[in-house]
């Protein structure tokens, strides 16, 4: 159950940083047409949604698929076997 937990807090967190850093890249766009753009903040976006990629794709890989379940237990596949 912890690692459930965890892993959902992970994923929550990776949607928050990604939902912070398209933000933050859009600020920088809005900027940068009216002619006050800081490149810091084009750093800071890219950074905090690829850190938000990463965090999402790690727990996203590391949770159990419980998809197909009764098919493979029907025909006999145990985890091993993937």
């Amino acid at each position: 159950m912890e690692g459930t937990h965890l892993l959902t807090m992970t994923s929550r967190v990776g949607s928050a940083l990604i939902l912070i850093g398209l933000i933050a890249l859009m600020v920088f766009l809005v900027t940068l047409t009216i002619g006050l753009a800081d490149w810091r903040l084009l750093l800071a976006g890219a950074a905090l949604a690829a850190l938000g990629l990463l965090l999402r794709r790690r727990a996203a890989r590391t949770e159990a698929s419980g998809r197909f379940r009764t098919l493979r237990r029907m025909l006999g596949h145990r985890p091993e076997d993937e």
